[in-house]
């Protein structure tokens, strides 16, 4: 009888201490490691306007358009968002784009594989301007006949690993008619402002020079260098382009300083 009284004891000892054991290890993961969670910060919060990663190719979508009756233009994993310098004030963010043309059947996919492409839009069309004085137009135009304008980030210049707005943008156009798509700024530049009511078949930007790359260090943060600005007239007939100096040339060399 004493047997069983020591191996009934003995058993229900054993119970507990898996019990014990289990418990102990379940603490554990709540108390100090065991997960690793990612804790949002202010700058994890901000809104995020890079294209869905999807490969789906839909025409029936809805994304796709018509232009100048004769070509269909895809936006492939199209976003949309408010702002830009379009006709309609919407940015139209998308990974590629490709035009399929209504006399042929032909597809062209504008770049070779996937980018980041901050928006884009006709090159021709007016829309109403905020005025600023008796003197100024009542609209801003933009005259680039027959071609898509776009802009978009192709390489990843802040090297995070990813291409999105926080890179450097360049432009360029794209004509249907003949599936060329022309790069418009000079090397070394990045797009900082579209300018309008320039002449016909001329594109006004404001430009920004490329930085020298600054070497990484993990001790102290390296202040964002000074971009220096420029203006540049753009003439798609010829495909050249007029880069002006930069304001702070003109200032005396102790004001720079």
């Amino acid at each position: 009888m004493e047997k069983i009284r020591v191996g009934v004891f003995l058993f229900f000892l054993l119970i507990l201490a898996v019990l014990t054991f289990s418990l102990s290890k379940s603490w554990r993961l709540y108390d100090g490691g065991g997960y690793e969670v990612t804790v949002e910060t202010p700058e994890s919060k901000e809104k995020d306007t890079s294209p869905e990663p999807t490969d789906t190719l839909d025409l029936e979508d809805g994304n796709g358009k018509i232009y100048w009756k004769q070509y269909f233009i895809y936006p492939h994993g199209l976003v949309t968002e408010s702002g830009g310098f379009g006709p309609d004030g919407i940015l139209s963010h998308a990974r590629n784009l490709y035009s399929i043309s209504l006399k042929d059947g032909k597809i062209k996919k504008l770049f070779p594989h996937d980018v980041y492409i901050w928006d884009f839009f006709v090159g021709e069309f007016s829309k109403k301007a905020v005025l600023n004085t008796i003197d100024d137009p009542k609209e801003d135009n933009l005259q680039i006949e027959k071609k898509i304008l776009i802009f978009a980030v192709t390489e990843d210049s802040n090297l995070d690993g990813v291409l999105n707005s926080k890179d450097h943008k360049l432009v360029y156009l794209f004509d249907p008619e003949t599936n060329q798509l022309d790069s418009v700024l000079p090397v070394g530049f990045h797009f900082r402002k579209l300018l309008y009511n320039s002449l016909k078949n001329h594109l006004t930007l404001i430009l920004g020079k490329n930085p020298v790359p600054q070497p990484k260090n993990a001790r102290k943060k390296i202040p964002e260098p000074s971009i220096n600005l420029h203006l540049y007239d753009y003439d798609a007939n010829v495909s050249k382009g007029v880069l002006s100096e930069t304001l702070e040339s003109m200032l005396p060399s102790e004001e720079i300083r």
